[in-house]
């Protein structure tokens, strides 16, 4: 399958996902060769990601020099999206569901696509102001909280386990993305 046909049927499994269907599984190259293309979905959303940095620079309060700033945020990127499948590796050995680490790698990345097409933009709506603070927190928290759910459910559908340790995973995966945010922020 041509990589531009892949992304839309992936994008399409991620979707319904989304809807809660465990039959958005059927949707994604499961094979090594489909593990390496998920990564494309980094690329697809990095225009989104830029955006919110040109939005959130502005308002730091003691900004580092552009360049700094692009640069720790572009590394914190690349490696936000190379920890969390190292991570998952180790720990889906230990859950007894290695066999299925592919095909979650492979949701979880093209997933990341919706999450962040639905995220990025509110961030930056909070974040310019052109939403009022109290009404972008609670359309924040409702999002942050539409992930979650998300997160939850592919992690039980494509691994398998149970909810209990699905939400651990979603814990891990946020406590994965704060400690990369946290650092990169250090070298600005």
């Amino acid at each position: 399958m041509a990589i531009a046909a892949e992304a839309a049927t992936s994008l399409y499994g991620a979707w319904r996902l989304a809807h809660l269907d465990t039959g958005g599984m059927a949707y994604f190259n499961v094979s090594v060769t489909g593990f390496w293309r998920s990564f494309l979905a980094a690329v697809l959303v990095a225009p989104l990601f830029a955006l919110l940095l040109s939005v959130v620079y502005p308002g730091l309060e003691d900004p580092p020099d552009v360049a700094r700033f692009a640069s720790a945020e572009s590394i914190g990127y690349v490696i936000a999206w190379v920890t969390y499948p190292l991570v998952m590796a180790w720990m889906t050995k230990r859950l007894g569901c290695w066999d299925r680490f592919i095909g979650y790698i492979v949701a979880y990345n093209w997933a990341a696509v919706l999450q962040n097409a639905l995220f990025i933009p509110v961030n930056i709506l909070w974040i310019s102001g052109m939403i009022p603070p109290e009404a972008g927190f609670l359309v924040w928290l409702a999002a942050f909280a539409a992930i979650l759910i998300y997160l939850w459910f592919i992690a039980r559908t494509a691994l398998g386990v149970a909810p209990l340790a699905a939400s651990g995973i979603v814990a891990l995966d946020i406590l994965l993305s704060l400690l990369v945010s946290i650092i990169t922020k250090g070298f600005h």
